[in-house]
């Protein structure tokens, strides 16, 4: 058992996670508070790119816990003036205006992962397109990249996820109980053909009792809420990365022997598709983070960073 398991046995979260901020905050120039244990496989090449080695992180398992702790290091007069960041995802939120806090520009981290050019850069690492001297690459990759847009348009569309996010919505936003953990409210399963994408929902046992308990207040927050109207009209704006991540998972898959998409590549190109690391489904977050753009905002929230400790470095 590790110093922070054993000590969150004792005492709530943000404490634990404040002990721990203690010891680490004199050993870099920055400090950097995440969500979860895979954020730093996204930040920490764009972090790197800024500054150097001259940082570190502390996850401390969620957005909650994340400002929960800020709040605590601001109420400190020592810690309060710390380079400290805040690291969380939108969610189902709108983004908090602070200087010291990135706020994800879709709902999470993974929802970056699925943005088309990322695609387009794994397909070339990933599956030996940066060879030159492949007859067609550029038209085979732009084949690809189009048919992941229009496969990716119709899980956006599908009915089934649609509902199934706004009730999502409805528990993070409208529940008696927001603290639910959507994962146990429904399980999401995804099956990509070749004309189309297939979704079968699970319903769990938290889903029941919000169907029993809040039918009148969800009928309600449906017609209400602005959110569920944004919804309704682009589907793919509000949905969970965790979504967006499975379907790539299984659009990757595709790229394997013998799937539809193969035989199409072969069809067109007389090319043989080939899937160079055939278990990067499994390792999806590890394995693309080098090819995940960094989002304007962010450089934008680096580069805010950087001018204020030049500024300060003056004083």
């Amino acid at each position: 058992m590790s110093r922070v398991e054993y000590l969150t046995e004792s005492m709530g979260d943000t404490e634990v996670f404040f002990l721990e901020y203690s010891r680490v905050r004199g050993s870099a120039q920055l400090i950097f508070i995440i969500e979860g244990k895979d954020d730093p496989k996204f930040y920490t090449s764009k972090i790197a790119n800024f500054f150097y080695d001259k940082w570190d992180f502390l996850s401390v398992g969620g957005k909650s816990k994340v400002l929960e702790l800020r709040l605590a290091i601001k109420d400190n007069p020592i810690y309060c003036k710390d380079n400290t960041f805040f690291m969380i995802d939108k969610d189902f939120d709108e983004e908090i205006l602070e200087k010291d806090i990135y706020t994800t520009p879709s709902y999470s981290i993974e929802n970056i992962y699925c943005e088309p050019e990322t695609v387009r850069k794994m397909l070339v690492g990933e599956c030996g397109l940066s060879n030159y001297k492949i007859y067609h690459r550029s038209a085979i990759l732009e084949y690809l990249t189009m048919r992941y847009l229009g496969l990716q348009s119709l899980f956006h569309k599908n009915k089934r996820l649609i509902i199934a996010n706004i009730i999502f919505l409805y528990a993070r936003k409208g529940s008696l109980d927001k603290k639910v953990s959507l994962d146990k409210i429904l399980k999401i399963n995804i099956d990509i053909e070749k004309n189309g994408v297939l979704i079968k929902i699970n319903w769990k046992s938290e889903f029941n009792k919000l169907k029993s308990k809040e039918r009148e207040s969800f009928i309600n927050f449906v017609k209400n809420n602005a959110q569920v109207k944004e919804i309704l009209s682009n589907p793919g704006a509000r949905f969970r990365g965790k979504q967006e991540i499975g379907f790539l998972k299984e659009f990757v898959k595709l790229l394997k022997d013998d799937t539809f998409l193969t035989k199409e590549i072969e069809e067109h190109f007389s090319y043989n598709l080939k899937l160079d690391n055939p278990s990067l489904h499994d390792h999806m977050l590890s394995s693309l983070a080098q090819y995940v753009r960094t989002p304007d905002c962010l450089i934008n929230f680096f580069e805010s960073i950087k001018s204020d400790i030049r500024t300060l470095s003056k004083v």
